[in-house]
């Protein structure tokens, strides 16, 4: 298995503005005019902000809705709410709740790491790094926590479970299918930071031999250097061979004309596209 490391310094995240040209979509806004609440976690022992955008007619529609959580939620809410307004409109994807989890760089790297990662410390980023690993709690906040009151208070059950992330967020989405299975049923990995604690993910998948899931869609850009590029279509190839039945759908695509933080964008909205056939 060949695969390429470097040096972990630093993630670039995509700032995406919010949109307010389509009208499908209303925002819960209960604490602030944004639309953020807030959710006191027994799990990471924290006060973590959160956004929920519901379709409209919820009522009529409650016992078809799929959840799409957004790792970065600041950054591609208001793409996901665009584009899953207009997807559901052409009848390409299910109604879908959209889940935003808003992120900083130092909850990036404590909430979507899977292991403390004492091995590659740069200088400079020993904050960063001594925060690494929280990713079993963050799992807990999400499954054990957040999702279900959500569906507590909207009165539903939801019959598929998406999750989106880039970079960091990509390794947060590998995370989940890799550790957590039963969480969700489809993932979206965009440029993910595979090479994390010397591959940790990579060697854990190949312990596990076969991953559980209904659809995963991976990306990277052309010119994504420091081996995104080549781990994505590592792991591609592997997932092919490795598949858990033939209803199992992978799918990864290189993106020509992208960087390392553009390619996130076109990795939500090609995603959801994948995920709804």
């Amino acid at each position: 298995m060949k695969k390429i490391s470097f040096l972990f310094l630093s993630v670039l995240i995509l700032s995406c503005s919010s949109s307010t040209i389509l009208k499908q979509k209303k925002i819960i806004e209960v604490q602030k005019s944004d639309g953020l609440q807030s959710f006191q976690s027994k799990h990471l022992d924290e006060n973590l902000p959160y956004k929920v955008i519901l379709p409209e007619n919820l009522k009529s529609i409650k016992d078809s809705l799929s959840l799409l959580v957004l790792l970065d939620g600041d950054d591609y809410s208001g793409i996901a709410q665009n584009v899953t307004s207009l997807y559901e409109f052409g009848e390409k994807i299910s109604p879908t709740v959209i889940l935003s989890l808003p992120s900083t760089k130092k909850s990036r790297w404590a909430y979507y790491t899977p292991t403390k990662d004492t091995t590659n410390v740069e200088e400079g980023f020993e904050d960063l790094y001594s925060r690494t690993g929280k990713f079993p709690q963050f799992a807990d906040f999400l499954g054990n926590e957040l999702i279900p009151s959500i569906e507590k208070e909207l009165g539903i059950k939801f019959e598929q479970k998406t999750i989106f992330g880039h970079s960091l967020g990509g390794l947060g989405v590998l995370s989940f299918a890799v550790l957590r299975p039963e969480l969700f049923q489809n993932y979206i990995s965009a440029s993910p930071s595979t090479m994390y604690d010397q591959h940790f993910i990579f060697k854990t998948i190949e312990e596990k031999g076969i991953l559980q899931f209904d659809s995963m869609f991976l990306t990277a850009a052309l010119n994504d250097g420091n081996g995104y590029r080549e781990n994505v279509e590592w792991l591609k190839e592997y997932l092919d061979n490795h598949k858990l039945d033939n209803n199992q759908a992978v799918r990864s695509k290189i993106y020509k004309n992208e960087t390392h933080a553009t390619s996130g964008l076109k990795s939500l909205i090609d995603g959801l596209e994948f995920i709804g056939k």
